[in-house]
């Protein structure tokens, strides 16, 4: 497979957070029914009762994958997908995610569309100590889907992304209810509106038309990205798998 056309989209959360819920609606109601995608579901994720209703959709093909370290594992692909959908999975470290997806498009020349995060506010709002990780992936994301709500408080959930707007964080927060987004087409429009220039193609700017400090952003590392000579992240992030 080889399309710079193909888009690819890439779905964090913890286990549990309703995912493939949200990824459902978004098939369903967000992508046209003759357009074929492809769905890469990770492998030892606990079954969802959205697995057999996301096969069963006749232009969604779907294909195990793993993460090996920072590397995408799986199977032969047979379908010539349009748009491509990885659900991370739920206990990785959002940078080898990302890292992997990125070594992976390149190989395949596709290009991303964008990153989302669904977000379990029930349990973040008792588990603040979680919250590393999820400002992980929120780093990489465009959009943020708040899911699981029920019992939070409403003042939660407006200081929770009232601290993302404060860091001038450009990525989008959007609630979910009963598991359906208010509009499908606008998650998925291909813009993006992530902190992070990790994914982004960089255009070599002439050094007298900026200020050194200027120069200087465009060329630094992402920092959840960023290694030490001896191999472990500038930045690391908190195993999720301590609060699950």
């Amino acid at each position: 497979m080889s399309d710079p056309s193909t888009l690819v989209y890439l779905i964090y959360g913890i286990p549990g957070s309703g995912r493939r819920e949200v990824l459902f609606d978004l098939l369903s109601d967000g992508i046209e029914h003759n357009e074929p995608v492809l769905y890469f579901h990770p492998e030892g994720e606990v079954a969802s009762s959205f697995d057999q209703r996301l096969q069963a959709l006749r232009h969604v093909s779907m294909l195990n994958w793993k993460l090996d370290g920072a590397k995408v594992i799986h199977g032969t692909i047979q379908a010539a997908p349009n748009k491509i959908i990885f659900l991370a999975p739920g206990r990785s470290d959002p940078a080898n995610v990302a890292e992997a997806i990125q070594a992976w498009m390149n190989h395949h020349h596709c290009r991303l569309a964008r990153i989302l995060t669904v977000v379990d506010c029930s349990f973040l709002s008792t588990h603040h100590e979680a919250q590393p990780w999820f400002d992980a992936c929120i780093h990489f994301s465009d959009i943020v889907l708040l899911n699981r709500r029920e019992g939070v408080a409403n003042k939660w959930v407006k200081d929770f992304e009232a601290g993302y707007r404060t860091q001038c964080c450009p990525t989008r927060f959007l609630l979910v209810k009963k598991g359906r987004v208010a509009n499908p087409f606008e998650v998925l429009e291909p813009e993006a509106r992530r902190l992070s220039l990790y994914f982004d193609e960089h255009i070599p700017i002439e050094a007298d038309e900026f200020e050194e400090d200027a120069l200087a952003e465009e060329i630094k590392p992402d920092p959840y990205i960023e290694r030490l000579e001896s191999g472990h992240r500038v930045y690391p992030v908190p195993d999720i798998g301590t609060w699950l």
